[in-house]
Protein backbone atom coordinates (compact mmCIF):
# COMPACT_ATOMS: atom_id res chain seq x y z
CA UNK A 1 0.00 0.00 0.00
CA UNK A 2 1.21 3.05 -1.15
CA UNK A 3 0.46 6.20 1.26
CA UNK A 4 -0.13 9.83 -0.24
CA UNK A 5 1.70 12.60 1.17
CA UNK A 6 -1.05 14.93 3.73
CA UNK A 7 -0.25 18.24 5.76
CA UNK A 8 -1.86 18.95 8.74
CA UNK A 9 -1.69 22.67 10.33
CA UNK A 10 -1.37 23.52 14.01
CA UNK A 11 -1.28 26.81 15.39
CA UNK A 12 2.52 26.88 15.05
CA UNK A 13 3.48 24.45 12.17
CA UNK A 14 2.57 22.49 9.59
CA UNK A 15 3.11 18.66 9.79
CA UNK A 16 3.58 16.70 6.46
CA UNK A 17 3.19 12.89 6.18
CA UNK A 18 5.87 12.15 3.40
CA UNK A 19 5.75 8.02 3.53
CA UNK A 20 4.62 5.25 6.32
CA UNK A 21 8.38 5.91 7.91
CA UNK A 22 8.84 9.54 7.61
CA UNK A 23 7.68 13.14 9.07
CA UNK A 24 8.12 16.63 8.16
CA UNK A 25 7.17 19.26 10.50
CA UNK A 26 7.92 22.82 9.19
CA UNK A 27 7.57 25.21 11.85
CA UNK A 28 5.62 28.43 10.73
CA UNK A 29 7.56 32.06 10.49
CA UNK A 30 7.43 33.64 13.83
CA UNK A 31 7.16 30.81 15.82
CA UNK A 32 7.63 31.64 19.65
CA UNK A 33 7.61 28.15 21.00
CA UNK A 34 5.38 27.98 24.26
CA UNK A 35 4.54 24.99 26.33
CA UNK A 36 1.09 24.88 24.92
CA UNK A 37 1.75 24.84 21.11
CA UNK A 38 4.48 22.47 21.26
CA UNK A 39 2.22 20.13 23.22
CA UNK A 40 -0.49 20.40 20.51
CA UNK A 41 2.69 19.89 17.69
CA UNK A 42 3.15 16.45 19.56
CA UNK A 43 -0.05 15.95 19.85
CA UNK A 44 -1.00 15.83 16.44
CA UNK A 45 2.61 13.68 15.55
CA UNK A 46 1.25 11.06 17.77
CA UNK A 47 -2.34 10.94 15.83
CA UNK A 48 -0.71 11.33 12.10
CA UNK A 49 1.86 8.55 12.68
CA UNK A 50 0.61 6.05 14.86
CA UNK A 51 2.28 2.95 16.56
CA UNK A 52 4.67 1.69 13.71
CA UNK A 53 8.45 3.09 13.73
CA UNK A 54 9.00 6.76 11.84
CA UNK A 55 11.60 9.34 11.66
CA UNK A 56 10.65 13.13 11.62
CA UNK A 57 12.39 16.09 9.97
CA UNK A 58 11.84 19.25 11.85
CA UNK A 59 12.58 22.68 9.93
CA UNK A 60 13.14 25.53 12.43
CA UNK A 61 12.93 28.87 10.62
CA UNK A 62 15.49 31.50 11.68
CA UNK A 63 12.92 34.10 13.25
CA UNK A 64 11.33 31.68 15.90
CA UNK A 65 11.98 31.90 19.86
CA UNK A 66 11.83 29.95 23.39
CA UNK A 67 9.93 31.10 26.00
CA UNK A 68 11.49 29.73 29.18
CA UNK A 69 8.80 27.66 30.29
CA UNK A 70 9.20 25.81 26.77
CA UNK A 71 13.22 25.05 27.52
CA UNK A 72 12.12 23.56 31.79
CA UNK A 73 9.19 21.30 29.61
CA UNK A 74 10.17 17.88 28.57
CA UNK A 75 8.14 17.91 25.72
CA UNK A 76 8.82 14.10 25.14
CA UNK A 77 8.28 12.74 28.59
CA UNK A 78 5.20 11.82 28.48
CA UNK A 79 5.65 9.12 25.75
CA UNK A 80 9.39 8.48 25.63
CA UNK A 81 8.90 5.19 26.79
CA UNK A 82 6.40 4.28 24.19
CA UNK A 83 7.13 6.99 21.48
CA UNK A 84 8.05 5.23 17.82
CA UNK A 85 9.90 7.29 16.96
CA UNK A 86 13.19 6.14 15.76
CA UNK A 87 15.27 8.76 14.39
CA UNK A 88 14.98 12.58 14.34
CA UNK A 89 17.44 15.45 12.17
CA UNK A 90 16.37 18.75 13.15
CA UNK A 91 17.14 21.88 10.91
CA UNK A 92 17.66 25.02 12.46
CA UNK A 93 18.32 27.99 10.27
CA UNK A 94 19.47 30.02 13.35
CA UNK A 95 22.95 29.64 15.29
CA UNK A 96 21.37 30.97 18.25
CA UNK A 97 17.73 28.25 17.83
CA UNK A 98 20.59 25.59 16.59
CA UNK A 99 22.43 25.97 20.34
CA UNK A 100 19.39 26.40 22.39
CA UNK A 101 18.05 23.04 20.64
CA UNK A 102 21.32 21.21 21.56
CA UNK A 103 20.99 22.92 25.33
CA UNK A 104 17.42 21.36 25.29
CA UNK A 105 18.71 18.05 24.16
CA UNK A 106 21.30 17.62 26.37
CA UNK A 107 19.26 18.57 29.29
CA UNK A 108 16.52 16.43 27.97
CA UNK A 109 18.08 13.37 25.87
CA UNK A 110 16.05 11.70 23.66
CA UNK A 111 16.26 7.91 22.62
CA UNK A 112 16.32 8.23 19.06
CA UNK A 113 18.87 8.87 17.01
CA UNK A 114 19.21 12.72 16.63
CA UNK A 115 21.14 15.05 13.92
CA UNK A 116 21.27 18.35 14.47
CA UNK A 117 22.22 21.11 11.67
CA UNK A 118 21.78 24.32 9.80
CA UNK A 119 21.67 22.58 6.51
CA UNK A 120 18.75 20.80 5.34
CA UNK A 121 20.74 19.26 2.58
CA UNK A 122 22.48 17.69 4.87
CA UNK A 123 19.39 16.41 6.87
CA UNK A 124 17.80 15.50 4.04
CA UNK A 125 20.93 13.34 2.88
CA UNK A 126 22.23 11.83 6.16
CA UNK A 127 19.34 12.64 8.77
CA UNK A 128 16.05 11.65 8.73
CA UNK A 129 15.70 10.80 5.02
CA UNK A 130 18.84 8.41 4.68
CA UNK A 131 18.07 5.10 4.10
CA UNK A 132 19.44 2.47 6.84
CA UNK A 133 19.01 -0.77 9.15
CA UNK A 134 16.64 -0.04 12.04
CA UNK A 135 18.34 -2.83 13.90
CA UNK A 136 21.51 -0.81 13.79
CA UNK A 137 20.23 2.94 14.26
CA UNK A 138 20.50 4.50 11.27
CA UNK A 139 17.92 7.21 10.20
CA UNK A 140 15.13 5.90 7.60
CA UNK A 141 12.58 7.60 4.89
Amino acid sequence: MTLEPSEFDTRIATLVRVSNELLEIRYKPGTVFITEDVAEVQSMRRTIMGSAPYATLTIIPEDTDFSMESMRTDHAGADRSESQIIATAIVAKSTLIERLTNVYLNFFPQLQRMLVTDNEAEARVDGATAEGDREHGELIG
